[in-house]
């Protein structure tokens, strides 16, 4: 499904995943292009989302309330289930129009015990796109919650990221979560710094809600409503890095007081994700 408006082009992939195929401005990719041949690989599309949960959950157990949850790997290359149910799911387009698009995706009540309802809205607008992520508890009973996005920006060795936060998450060799420490001045964003300048698969936590990245050509402005974590990856020599808005911290499933959201029965947990653009 192809939307557009202004300077501004977007697709939309409902039927795997939910994903944005591709995301332009003035003929410039702002997030990676998918890979033709990737039809059911959100890995290799341009953004996903992430629904009930984001980022691993170690052996794929918690529990919450009493209530003991066991998740199957749900990615062949990792042992810990990842990014929730949404990314692996058909959509359902709910409303559409030539700039805006509501994907609906009813999932739960299997291994992840509660029912919910996410609910994905795009709108593109001139010099931008705006995406509002949602879940609604189904179930009769509370049911813990995190939500985020998985945009993947093309052209990582041209590029500059800047982003306030104040911690980090140090992670195993498995990449969880161990211990949370103030940002060292080697993994800080607080000034421009190019995105290939340093390998990281980290979550930066008390993020303010924004960030810049810059190309010699164009820049990206993105606001995050509801996301206190972002999640940074930039994988040595892949040629693209990802900046992942989530609600709450990786791990957080897993700690006491880690930050998901608990949704009584009827409840809605949301996030909105701006991406504003501009010439260099």
């Amino acid at each position: 499904m192809l939307l557009r408006n202004g300077n501004v082009r977007i697709t939309v992939d409902a039927a795997h995943g939910g994903v944005l195929r591709d995301f332009s401005w003035r003929g410039m990719a702002v997030l990676r292009p998918a890979a033709s041949a990737a039809v059911t690989e959100p890995l290799m599309t341009a953004c996903f989302p992430l629904v009930p949960y984001a980022n691993r959950i170690a052996h794929g157990r918690f529990t919450f309330q009493g209530t003991e949850v066991s998740l199957r790997p749900n990615w062949d290359q990792d042992p810990h289930p990842l990014h929730g149910q949404g990314w692996r799911a058909a959509w359902a387009v709910d409303q559409s129009s030539a700039a805006a698009a509501t994907l609906m995706f009813a999932g739960g009540g299997d291994e992840w015990p509660w029912r919910y309802r996410a609910t994905q809205a795009f709108e593109v607008l001139a010099d931008g796109l705006k995406v509002r992520l949602s879940v609604e508890n189904l179930a009769d009973r509370p049911m813990p919650a995190m939500l985020g996005l998985h945009p993947y920006f093309p052209d990582g060795a041209a590029a500059a990221i800047e982003a306030q936060a104040t911690t980090v998450w140090l992670t195993d060799a498995q990449a969880l979560p161990v211990e949370e420490v103030a940002i060292p001045p080697r993994w800080s964003f607080a000034r421009p710094r190019p995105a290939a300048g340093i390998a990281l698969d980290h979550c930066l936590d008390h993020w303010d809600g924004a960030a810049m990245v810059r190309w010699p050509d164009r820049v990206v402005r993105l606001t995050a409503t509801g996301c206190p974590a972002l999640h940074v990856y930039t994988p040595a020599s892949a040629g693209f890095f990802c900046l992942e808005p989530q609600s709450a911290a990786v791990g957080a499933l897993n700690r006491a007081h880690g930050g998901a959201a608990t949704l009584v029965p009827g409840e809605t947990l949301a996030i909105s994700v701006e991406f504003l653009l501009e010439p260099a």
